[in-house]
């Protein structure tokens, strides 16, 4: 089976400095994947790789092939014809990923039009306005025809959240990367994201690359981990065989953490 997504040898660096090293990761159509580590241990950049989203200012060097085509070196008009057809992501803070001056059915209505083009046909007026109307179903947000109307400060953090996933997934990707889609909520609301995601997951047989610190939220939704660490992959394989035996240190020690504080708040509760 082609991978979708298949890095091999990625190395990021900025003035000289290393982020990212010798990084190895393949994700298979369908496919569950969970990047976990730190802050600062390269889960973002490796996902802005993946897609071509690298700041000016980092060296990229080894290979990054996204839905067959390499993404390091490529020009823009290559890498727009990959996001949101192959690959579409899922930022950890909607309020800054939307624009604050679009209402929210306009926003979500501009991938949609891009998903008919690449079809061979437009779309507008009421079909248009309907189409937004049941992505926003889809991503079980109350009231869709008012959130449409709506600006993203006029709405819930958990909604904006939402209307990001509906629009990641405007284009029907074939890899969904999610990047700390839940820091920002609290703990019911990153709860429903989770099982919101894992649901549209499963029922559009998207890949999905979750990158996130929080390993019981990673252990919920994922089949196979990475653990970063400055960088490096430290650890890797399925989930609950990391989780239930880590094998290095630094693993280890985050599932102690993740285990005492699961402790604390049950004995709380």
């Amino acid at each position: 089976m082609t991978a979708i997504l298949k890095i091999q040898n990625l190395n990021l660096s900025a003035a000289g400095i290393p982020l990212v090293n010798e990084l190895s990761l393949t994700i298979a159509p369908g496919e569950r994947v969970g990047l976990i580590g730190e802050s600062g241990s390269g889960k973002s950049l490796t996902a802005m790789a993946a897609t071509g989203l690298l700041s000016r200012a980092i060296t990229a060097r080894g290979s990054v092939v996204l839905g067959g085509q390499q993404v390091i070196g490529a020009p823009d008009r290559v890498l727009n014809g990959l996001r949101g057809t192959v690959a579409a992501f899922v930022f950890q803070e909607p309020l800054t990923a939307l624009d604050p001056l679009m209402r929210v059915g306009r926003q979500v209505a501009e991938p949609l039009r891009r998903r008919w083009r690449r079809d061979g046909r437009d779309i507008g007026g009421r079909e248009l306005d309907r189409a937004v109307t049941e992505l926003l179903e889809q991503v079980a947000l109350p009231q869709p025809e008012r959130i449409a109307q709506a600006y993203p400060h006029e709405i819930s953090g958990g909604q904006r959240q939402r209307v990001a996933i509906a629009m990641a997934l405007a284009c029907r990707p074939q890899l969904l990367i999610a990047d700390e889609p839940t820091t920002a909520l609290d703990v019911t609301t990153q709860a429903e994201i989770i099982r919101l995601l894992d649901g549209l997951v499963r029922e559009r047989n998207m890949a999905l690359l979750f990158i996130s610190h929080d390993l019981p939220v990673v252990a919920g939704i994922v089949d196979r981990v990475l653990v970063l660490r400055k960088g490096l992959v430290v650890e890797q394989g399925p989930v609950g065989a990391v989780f239930a035996s880590p094998q290095h240190e630094y693993t280890q020690a985050l599932v102690a953490a993740a285990r005492t504080l699961d402790t604390a708040l049950g004995g709380a509760a």
